[in-house]
């Protein structure tokens, strides 16, 4: 491949020569040549110049335009995505906020609830207490009822006499309060 890229070089090398050979041999092809280039520009500004310019101004035209609308587009999404990117931030920090504030709101309802059974706990055991106590003293009067009417019985037995019911309560509630102390 080599050798055919050097003859076709060469070819072509000894075609230029041969020309320029020919062109100074024979001048008066030279200046027909040149008077046929002078003919063909003259006929081109005369017919056809106004032409090519104004389609070569239009096309000109026409590129500037799609490139500054271009410009125009690429100007429009840099805002697009910085507005985007703005957006986006924004939200961001809107949902940490509710994020934060929902965390905040779950612990006060948990604070609220342990509050609350706390209170209920305190509640109950109070009452409770309050329970056992009415109890106490329920059971209390009970064994006292009860201490009357074992000593009122046993007094009956020991004295074996008519003793004034009242009169013995009074001396049996006495006797209770003075070994209660």
């Amino acid at each position: 491949m080599v050798v055919n890229l050097n003859e076709i070089f060469n070819e072509l090398v000894g075609n230029i020569e041969e020309g320029l050979n020919s062109a100074l041999q024979r001048p008066d092809v030279v200046i027909l040549n040149l008077i046929a280039f002078m003919i063909l520009v003259l006929v081109i500004k005369k017919f056809f110049w106004a032409k090519v310019t104004a389609f070569l101004e239009k096309r000109q035209q026409v590129m500037h335009e799609a490139f500054t609308e271009a410009e125009q587009q690429r100007k429009h999404a840099i805002q697009i995505q910085a507005q985007a990117s703005k957006d986006y931030e924004a939200m961001k920090e809107e949902t940490r906020v509710l994020k934060e504030k929902l965390t905040q709101e779950a612990y006060e309802q948990q604070e609220q609830m342990i509050e609350a059974a706390k209170a209920e706990a305190k509640r109950r055991l109070e009452q409770a207490e309050k329970d056992i106590q009415f109890e106490i003293e329920q059971a209390n009067e009970s064994i006292k009822e009860s201490i009357k009417t074992i000593a009122f019985a046993a007094a009956e037995k020991i004295v074996k006499r008519e003793i004034d019911e009242s009169l013995h309560q009074d001396l049996i509630d006495e006797i209770i309060r003075e070994n209660t102390r």
